[in-house]
């Protein structure tokens, strides 16, 4: 089954694993705050998250430049393989690298099924992190991602 999902979350994670130096203080919190509302009201990604995620690329000159690039490129692909989203235990694997437990407090009353609950989980696991660029670099997925993005964008 092929899908078409935001291309958003996608790009940042991309970029995100590029990026070459650490993300500020602030911005990391700015990112667990975001992280922490993507987590506990899914729903809102277009509403509010989204915009939010949106500032925080466009306030790093690096990370916004690789996003774009990420994000011209997935907007000339009419439908992505599921085969490239992260599988159950991509996504432990990337949980267990964190030593603290992900979830405090309450557990979030969403049952987000499929690739966008695949991605969440991904982001929300990587901004939570103490060191999300290197947590981010740890997903394997993403190399997959690019590969295809190459095929597909061959002048690229």
């Amino acid at each position: 089954m092929n899908i078409k999902p935001d291309n958003t979350i996608i790009a940042f994670l991309l970029a995100f694993q590029d990026l070459k130096t650490a993300l500020g203080e602030q911005h990391k919190q700015n990112l667990k705050d975001v992280v922490k509302q993507l987590e506990t009201q899914p729903k809102a990604w277009k509403v509010y998250i989204k915009e939010r995620l949106l500032e925080i690329i466009t306030a790093n000159h690096e990370l916004n430049q690789s996003y774009q690039f990420y994000q011209s490129q997935l907007d000339n692909v009419e439908e992505i393989p599921q085969s490239l989203f992260p599988t159950e235990a991509e996504i432990s694997r990337l949980n267990t690298l964190e030593k603290t437990p992900m979830t405090k407090g309450f557990k979030p009353k969403y049952e987000a099924t499929g690739y966008e609950s695949q991605l969440n989980n991904v982001v929300v696991i990587v901004g939570s992190s103490s060191q999300p660029e290197e947590t981010v670099k740890q997903a394997t997925f993403l190399e997959k991602w690019k590969q295809f993005l190459s095929q597909s964008n061959p002048s690229n």
